[in-house]
Formats: C-alpha cells, sequence, structure tokens
C-alpha cells in the first residue's frame, strides 16, 4: 500500500514539473517571420485643437459666415474653421503638423 502511494506520487510530481515546463514555452515572446503589415504602416498622429474665439467673416463688405479659430495642444499655427453658425464646438483632434 505504501509502495502504491509513493508511485502515484512520483508519478503525479513528475507529471506536475513536466507540465510546468512545457508550458513555459507558451509564455515566450512573439516572433514575426517576414516583414510585418503593422510596423511598415505609417499612422497619422492627432492632436486636441481647442476654440480660442469665434469672428465674423467679411467678404467683399459683407458678412459671409463664421470664422472659428482653434489653437493646436502642441506648437503650430491655429486652425480656422468656417460655418454659417456662430457656434462652434469647443475642441476636436486635428492632425499634427509636421515641423
Amino acid at each position: 500500500m505504501i509502495l502504491n502511494f509513493r508511485n502515484n506520487f512520483i508519478s503525479y510530481l513528475f507529471l506536475t514539473i513536466s507540465l510546468c515546463l512545457y508550458s513555459s514555452y507558451s509564455f515566450s515572446k512573439g516572433k514575426i517571420y517576414g516583414q510585418s503589415k503593422t510596423l511598415s504602416k505609417e499612422y497619422i498622429k492627432y492632436e486636441n485643437c481647442r476654440l480660442k474665439h469665434t469672428l465674423i467673416n467679411m467678404k467683399d463688405g459683407q458678412k459671409d459666415g463664421y470664422k472659428c479659430i482653434y489653437r493646436r495642444q502642441g506648437k503650430g499655427k491655429d486652425v480656422t474653421v468656417f460655418q454659417p453658425s456662430h457656434i462652434c464646438q469647443k475642441s476636436f483632434k486635428c492632425k499634427t503638423e509636421n515641423q
């Protein structure tokens, strides 16, 4: 009876150790063979543009809608949006400038 228990214990111990060692390969870092499609792709970067002020757009002495002027979060020129309404949204995502 003791011999049977000892054989079962050794077999369970061996099985547990082998599973632990074998499963460590599945946690290793993934490899990419050949050229990656996502790493070579260039992404467009965006930044926040917040409303600076709203102006009336004058064309030939007459009112021609409104200008919404936005300040970039990073450094760069202000963004101007022309629209017929005087209500401008507070902020939006604008493309970053290449400096």
